[in-house]
């Protein structure tokens, strides 16, 4: 490092290769062009806005290592093939801010709610399992039917 003044470390943050990819400002200009062309075509208020997403913990995988990179390199990162033990967490928040308690998918063949130290956490989280810790499209439904509908109905 001594003797190549052009490189410094510095705290990466690592990035799924799907998430890299997803980074296309063409791809989002066009998607919020046509989001903001529905809402206002179909008059829908903030409050019946919703978006949910989910993201993957990969278990014993730091969110940033130190790296070397060239001086004055904003945000160095590094992508991770995904290969270690995953939990997953679904979220949902309103336009108007308003928050759905989190739905947290695990590893596992069955589910036991003593896994859990209550009181910890959002109340109202939901817990599920899958073989690897994914979200599954039965997860999802059970999760819109049981969970997002009734806490978002009309009141």
């Amino acid at each position: 490092m001594k003797r190549h003044n052009e490189l410094q470390m510095k705290f990466s943050q690592r990035l799924d290769r799907q998430r890299a990819a997803a980074g296309n400002p063409k791809v989002m200009e066009k998607h919020f062009r046509i989001f903001k062309n529905a809402v206002k075509d179909y008059k829908v208020s903030t409050e019946n806005i919703w978006n949910m997403d989910e993201k993957g913990f990969l278990m014993g995988l730091a969110s940033k290592a130190k790296v070397i990179c060239r001086r004055g390199r904003k945000n160095p990162r590094y992508t991770c093939d995904g290969n270690r033990e995953l939990i997953t967490v679904l979220e949902c928040v309103s336009a108007k801010g308003r928050l759905l308690p989190p739905l947290i998918v695990t590893k596992g063949a069955h589910h036991y709610a003593g896994n859990h130290i209550r009181g910890q956490g959002t109340p109202g989280t939901v817990y599920a399992h899958s073989p690897n810790g994914w979200s599954t499209n039965q997860i999802g439904l059970l999760w819109l039917e049981n969970h997002y509908e009734p806490l978002t109905r009309p009141r």
